[in-house]
């Protein structure tokens, strides 16, 4: 039995949710924004990863509300190999109450001093 191919809605779901996460050169997107992009964007969200894509997310309360927020880090490009078995496996998660910096990993944006 061969596993049937993916919808192409899917892809265009995936591609619509890449490019709000490129467009946002680094910074936290909001869950609402993803959501609004595809029904089931945690499974979009797995096959980007799946694909190569670093991903985050992070989560954080406020006021008894929690919030969800998804940052692209790194393409398939600059992924290591090594790392990209693990992922399978192995959520990107930032910890509660963790910040960081959006532009301390980012080779895949470029800077102002790369323009010049």
């Amino acid at each position: 039995m061969s596993a049937r191919p993916a919808p192409e809605c899917s892809c265009t779901q995936c591609g619509r949710i890449l490019g709000r996460l490129i467009a946002a050169h680094g910074a936290e997107v909001p869950l609402y924004e993803i959501s609004s992009l595809a029904a089931q964007y945690n499974a979009r969200i797995w096959s980007l990863r799946k694909m190569g894509f670093v991903i985050l997310n992070r989560t954080e309360e406020r006021d008894g509300v929690r919030h969800s927020f998804f940052r692209l880090v790194s393409s398939p490009a600059q992924a290591e190999p090594s790392t990209a078995a693990e992922r399978d496996d192995n959520p990107q998660t930032i910890p509660p109450n963790v910040k960081s910096d959006p532009r301390e990993q980012l080779p895949l944006f470029s800077t102002k001093e790369d323009l010049r």
